[in-house]
């Protein structure tokens, strides 16, 4: 058994077996939605595997993960999230933080990139590589 952690929260989501998919059926998720049909559960599928590969390893222990040229996971995840447009409480629910810690993570690039406007700062992060895949 491996398990994974991400660093933005997402919704529960488990795959059997690329046969059946389990997703919150309620809000406070004390029920759970079965699907069966083909499409959904290869859709969902799909989705878990591009949630795990970035996935950080836990077990049996933790895994310090590289950074690339001195960018963490977080660091990229918080840069994609700023490109993508999203307010500092969507990146704040996305990473599972308070307004208050995403906006510490924000100002940190917006101060290395030189950056005095949001707008500038998601320029600077598309032209600096922050986002460019892994090698």
């Amino acid at each position: 058994m491996e398990a994974r952690s991400l660093d933005e929260v997402t919704e529960r989501l488990l795959v059997i077996d690329r046969s059946v998919a389990f997703i919150p059926a309620v809000e406070d998720r004390t029920l759970a939605l079965e699907i069966r049909l083909p499409a959904p559960v290869d859709h969902l599928g799909t989705t878990f595997d591009r949630l795990w590969r970035p996935a950080t390893p836990m077990f049996p222990e933790t895994v310090t993960r590289p950074s690339l040229n001195g960018i963490t996971p977080r660091r990229r995840a918080i840069a994609a999230l700023l490109v993508e447009g999203h307010t500092d409480a969507v990146i704040a629910d996305r990473l599972g933080t308070s307004v208050r810690t995403a906006w510490v993570h924000i100002a940190e690039p917006a101060t290395v990139l030189g950056s005095e406007s949001r707008a500038q700062l998601g320029y600077l992060i598309g032209r600096s590589g922050i986002l460019d895949p892994e090698g």
